[in-house]
């Protein structure tokens, strides 16, 4: 990819659409929030971790013992309302 210039950078930033903005508002009014991370949760006692990227979260659970399940990013509840 050639290098853009600075005047096009903006060009290149995912912008959240107006709909979009409005509707996570709404969920936020309601007690839930978009999580982007990915989720890895031991079943067995509850333990949780957070990660960027799959990869990630597969390179940590090599070698764990016990029942751990992933998640996509999606929605979560807020911790303020739990």
């Amino acid at each position: 990819m050639p290098d853009c210039s600075h005047e096009d950078e903006h060009l290149l930033i995912k912008k959240k659409s107006k709909l979009r903005q409005e509707i996570e508002d709404l969920l936020e009014q309601k007690g839930l929030v978009m999580e982007r991370r990915i989720s890895v949760m031991n079943l067995d006692n509850g333990e949780a971790h957070y990660f960027e990227d799959y990869a990630e979260s597969l390179e940590f659970l090599k070698g764990k013992k016990g029942r751990w399940y992933i998640t996509t990013p999606g929605l979560r509840y807020s911790r303020k309302d739990r």
